[in-house]
């Protein structure tokens, strides 16, 4: 019985004494994402535009707007995901609501264009213009990506008008300019 008892614990002492194999298993992990087609605007896209004294001396449209407050244009930084985005500028023309029906020789509507401007990544710009006087939006590509730049985007009023020789009725004129930077479909 002591041998059988001395054999056994040489046994187990043997099984405890062998080292134990190190096994490992490895694999992959895949991964994937998706940006989405979409242009932003750090700080938005609105701003406004003081075009001061709207008519010289003899009443007619200053055509210039050279007595703006602060500048005729503004500048935006839009970041777009895909190339080839959408430029669209809608330019309202400048009403004086106060004036329903002008008096002969007279109007309460000044013209205009707006100009949207945007650098492209490669270099050069995109440009589209839209006239106050023509209902609804010119658009354009860019052609490329935009500029991966500050003020990549700008907005530029110009070229005021009105029915020839007309005279600007006195008051406040009010119009506005819709733009749009939007992802290529």
């Amino acid at each position: 019985m002591k041998k059988l008892i001395i054999a056994a614990l040489a046994a187990g002492a043997a099984a405890f004494a062998v080292p134990a194999v190190a096994q490992s298993v490895s694999g992959t992990i895949d991964l994937t994402g998706t940006v989405a087609a979409k242009c932003t605007a750090a700080g938005g896209l609105n701003s406004s535009i003081d075009l001061g004294e709207l008519a010289v001396a003899d009443g007619t449209v200053n055509a210039a707007f050279s007595a703006n407050n602060g500048g005729l244009t503004r500048t935006f930084t839009v970041t777009c995901t895909s190339s080839n985005p959408q430029l669209s500028v809608n330019a309202s023309p400048l009403v004086n609501a106060a004036v329903v029906t002008p008096t002969t020789g007279y109007t309460n509507t000044v013209n205009y264009t707006a100009t949207m401007t945007a650098a492209k990544a490669a270099g050069g710009l995109a440009s589209v213009a839209d006239t106050s006087n023509v209902a609804g939006a010119t658009t354009v590509l860019v052609g490329d990506h935009l500029a991966n730049a500050a003020s990549n985007v700008a907005v530029t009023v110009s070229t005021g008008n009105t029915a020839a020789g007309a005279l600007l009725e006195a008051g406040t004129y009010n119009g506005s300019i819709a733009i749009t930077v939007a992802p290529s479909a």
